[in-house]
């Protein structure tokens, strides 16, 4: 770690490092927080016995790290006196790094995307990924995670890639509903705007468990399944059951007109703007996250109208005036990025 940060490392060492990261993902978490440690003493500089106390404290956690980690065929033990010739201040930064994480609470790491046709990547310590659509952020802990705690909080939409544990199950909060996940893709999308949350289930086992009166209850999908709740409706007595729907995954071949199998990721991972019987309030959401506007709507009646469709890739005027002809209604387009629709 501390030839990379040097830009000492050869490209067979940092392969060597990456295949370590890759085999215990709570390794990464060191990494991450010794790169963040700004400024970093220069190799020169003498060491203050502050630093050399901190030093002899951080080796020996480390030492502590090491023995209770087993150790996989590319690891080898870097003497001391080496170090100082890498550089020795930056191992005393990593020993620092721990020596902070045992003595002060742990603060949650945030990834977050704007609105706009944008989205992020995220690789989670556990070895599980992430991808956030527009206007979503993503809430956990760093360090709990790499320790098998697996909790992170979505406000948004997300695809999961979860690494398996059956000892750890992965859990996403989103407000009034969880999903338990113990290792499988799918899609969960929670905007508190839109005051639903829908979860596709791509591979593997989901369990969305969410509550009424008091009252939890759970459902579980089956893959290439979809279920979608209302939150507003989980308040009534008695609530409604609910009841996942397939998720049809057949599209046109473009090269003969042939029905032939679609891509199972969501339509916003593949670039299209796809809403199935949304009302055009949550539709008017969807299209401020996606084209990164503020819509004013001044007609209350078109709230209620149920919408289905998709588009690829097409200006918002042009989604604007294919609306129009399933529902007569007016819009004007103002300065920055202002639409008013009545």
């Amino acid at each position: 770690m501390s030839r990379r940060m040097a830009g000492e490392a050869t490209d067979a060492e940092l392969e060597e490092l990456a295949a370590l990261l890759a085999a215990e993902p709570g390794l990464q978490y060191t990494l991450n927080m010794v790169e963040k440690l700004t400024p970093l003493p220069k190799p020169g500089d003498a060491a203050t016995e502050e630093e050399l106390a901190r030093k002899r404290r951080g080796l020996r956690q480390i030492d502590e790290l090491l023995a209770q980690t087993p150790a996989p065929a590319v690891r080898r033990r870097l003497p001391v006196r080496w170090m100082a010739a890498a550089g020795l201040l930056l191992l005393a930064g990593a020993g620092g790094v721990l020596y902070f994480m045992a003595g002060e609470p742990a603060r949650p790491s945030v990834a977050e995307t704007a609105f706009g046709v944008t989205k992020k990547e995220v690789q989670l310590p556990d070895g599980s990924r992430v991808i956030l659509n527009a206007g979503s952020k993503l809430t956990y802990d760093s360090a709990a995670l790499a320790r098998g705690e697996r909790v992170v909080r979505l406000t948004g939409e997300g695809f999961f890639d979860v690494k398996a544990s059956a000892e750890h199950p992965f859990i996403i909060q989103t407000g009034k509903v969880d999903v338990r996940v113990l290792g499988t893709t799918f899609n969960l999308k929670a905007y508190p705007n839109d005051r639903r949350v829908e979860t596709y289930l791509i591979s593997g086992k989901v369990e969305v468990a969410y509550k009424t009166k008091g009252e939890e209850a759970q459902i579980r999908l089956q893959p290439l399944e979809r279920v979608v709740i209302d939150l507003p409706v989980l308040d009534d007595a008695p609530a409604p059951a609910l009841r996942p729907v397939p998720v049809a995954v057949i599209q046109p071949d473009p090269a003969d007109g042939s029905i032939a199998a679609a891509s199972k990721e969501p339509a916003w991972m593949q670039g299209r703007l796809e809403f199935e019987n949304v009302t055009f309030e949550q539709l008017v959401n969807e299209l401020e996250r996606w084209y990164d506007v503020k819509i004013t709507l001044q007609n209350d009646k078109l709230k209620g109208e149920v919408f289905s469709g998709a588009f690829n890739n097409k200006p918002l005027s042009e989604v604007l005036q294919a609306l129009q002809l399933t529902l007569q209604f007016r819009y004007r387009m103002q300065e920055g990025n202002q639409i008013e629709i009545w």
